[in-house]
């Protein structure tokens, strides 16, 4: 039985819109957008720094780039429509709808929610010995060894 996860949400145009990342959403990415998920950040997002040397400076460019936010409503689409796939629902999301029912003044909540959706899908997953998946004999004795000696 596969376990229902409740899937993050973006609200647009008055809808909630589920958002959803996989490999699949990787590979449209890269054909749709034209960069990989790891460049999104300053292809996408415009994220630079000022000044090297101060963490602080760090900027985004998306809302002083034309390009960028089309690229970004291109972003929302992808996620958008596997969200709604995954919930069962028809993925009808457009660029120039969202890009149209897009408020600017909320393109940063916007960002940071599609910021933590990659993330999260970026995730390495874990297996443990208990899940019965691989286990690596060497790094198990390690760990054994470390554990006796304190």
């Amino acid at each position: 039985m596969k376990e229902e996860k409740k899937l993050p949400m973006l609200k647009i145009g008055g809808r909630e819109i589920p958002l959803f990342y996989s490999a699949l959403e990787m590979a449209e990415i890269q054909k749709d957008i034209g960069c990989t998920a790891y460049q999104l950040n300053e292809y996408v997002f415009g994220i630079h720094k000022e000044d090297e040397d101060d963490p602080s400076s760090l900027k985004f460019g998306i809302l002083d780039d034309g390009e960028k936010m089309k690229k970004f409503g291109s972003l929302i689409r992808i996620l958008g429509n596997a969200g709604l796939e995954e919930e069962g629902k028809e993925p009808d999301l457009t660029d120039k709808w969202i890009l149209r029912n897009m408020k600017p003044g909320m393109t940063m909540i916007y960002v940071m929610a599609l910021v933590a959706v990659i993330s999260e899908g970026n995730r390495i997953e874990s297996v443990t010995k208990e899940a019965g998946g691989p286990v690596d004999e060497t790094l198990e004795e390690q760990n054994a060894k470390k554990q006796q000696g304190n």
